[in-house]
């Protein structure tokens, strides 16, 4: 008995009608057919040794291969059980998005004022604040003043240091700073603490700052 990919089976001599839409066929559905097929096959030339240990051999492997299915969709949803509950250990790390920049249009964001988040990871006195062309040239500089350690908010008008609005585009945010110990240290854009880890529906979402994010969009923890 050969078997092809079709989208109905029909018995003979009979008018039911097995819908199959996928056109997929399992270990069950082959052996309905190889019994029907037993049942109406000629009696003066029933079906050869040959043949049936053919078919016997492609229902087995079905079989066979259905249990491997289902072995390895149970690892997999282990594996990823595992790697959600894992990313608890994030919590009170560093971890980076890998998006450092804001994107400027006429139809978003221009002559509108731009609203992002900085980590400083200790108490400061004295920052600055860098907003950079795709080129790497500095466009906008903003002051910043004394803090306490934590993710702040700051607010940008989309002009550089001339008061010109900047051109359409993408620009990366940096902060340079000087914590209350005299350390030198710099922070960016998309890197935040780890406060929370949520589960929605089976996927882990990480609260990066004042926002969550999927575990699946962080690309590094420091």
């Amino acid at each position: 008995m050969n078997v092809t990919n079709t989208t109905s089976v029909t018995k003979t001599h009979s008018n039911d009608v097995v819908s199959n839409p996928n056109a997929q066929l399992k270990s069950e559905d082959f052996m309905k057919l190889f019994l029907t097929e037993l049942q109406y096959q000629d009696p003066t030339k029933p079906m050869d040794n040959q043949q049936m240990l053919q078919q016997t051999s492609q229902m087995t492997q079905l079989q066979t291969n259905d249990e491997l299915k289902k072995s390895l969709n149970g690892l997999v949803s282990q594996m990823n059980t595992s790697t959600q509950f894992n990313s608890v250990a994030m919590i009170g790390k560093v971890a980076d998005i890998g998006k450092d920049s804001l994107l400027v249009t006429d139809e978003i964001n221009s002559h509108q004022k731009q609203k992002f988040d900085l980590y400083f990871d200790d108490a400061y006195k004295s920052g600055t604040i860098k907003i950079k062309d795709r080129n790497g040239d500095i466009v906008k500089t903003i002051d910043v003043k004394s803090g306490d350690k934590g993710v702040k908010s700051f607010e940008w008008d989309g002009k550089d240091d001339n008061g010109n609005y900047v051109d359409d585009g993408s620009y990366t945010i940096t902060a340079d700073y000087t914590t209350t110990n005299n350390k030198n240290k710099t922070t960016k854009l998309g890197m935040y603490p780890v406060n929370s880890i949520k589960f929605d529906k089976g996927e882990a979402y990480v609260k990066l700052g004042n926002n969550y994010v999927k575990l699946s969009d962080i690309k590094e923890v420091l």
